[in-house]
């Protein structure tokens, strides 16, 4: 529920399949995080079973415990996406986009998803996102973070999206707490307008 770079958070359950990591590691940095104390509704799991496989029956178990959910984290897109060998193509990428994206508005919840970028260098960040532009043509919005080196504390974070202006945000990680904290936004965050009829 605490503020995020300067927005406001709606507090809810939150699901974060953390499918590259163990139990050990995660309950580390929960604790160098938010301290000892409990993480109130942030449910780990770190196995998962793939899209069209039983990964949507597994969601939805979560949303039918936890009818506050707000946000359901995969991490990675890799870990839960069939093995497609050479059928990967733009029209793969939107369709497995695209099945998560309609899970996400049917149960009225935000799915954010972890994919890796390649390492070549571009002009456009968002073509650094590893698959082909289909994964970024069904999503509502991606963030795109990288460093100048792999071991800095300082990140841009590049937000695009259909409901929200394009954004730069310049992060700085506590290494304490392990957590991104905003130093500047290259554009004025958006803020919602009031709303006149409930003025």
């Amino acid at each position: 529920g605490q503020a995020f770079c300067g927005y406001d958070v709606k507090q809810g359950a939150v699901l974060y399949l953390a499918l590259e990591d163990q139990y050990q590691r995660l309950q580390e940095r929960m604790a160098r995080m938010f301290g000892v104390e409990s993480q109130g509704e942030l449910l780990l799991a770190v196995n998962a079973k793939q899209i069209g496989l039983g990964l949507e029956g597994q969601m939805e178990y979560f949303l039918k415990q936890y009818s506050n959910a707000k946000l359901i984290v995969i991490d990675t897109l890799q870990k839960v996406r069939e093995v497609a060998g050479e059928r990967y193509s733009y029209a793969n990428d939107y369709d497995i986009i695209g099945q998560l994206k309609s899970f996400a508005d049917k149960h009225d919840i935000c799915i954010l998803i972890v994919h890796h970028t390649r390492k070549q260098p571009s002009e456009d960040s968002f073509e650094m996102i590893s698959g082909t532009s289909g994964l970024l043509g069904c999503a509502d919005g991606a963030f795109l973070m990288h460093k100048a080196k792999r071991t800095d504390n300082h990140a841009v974070l590049d937000i695009v999206g259909r409901d929200q202006p394009d954004q730069r945000l310049h992060l700085l990680r506590n290494e304490e707490t392990l957590t991104w904290e905003l130093e500047k936004a290259d554009c004025e965050l958006w803020k919602e307008p009031p709303d006149p009829l409930l003025e």
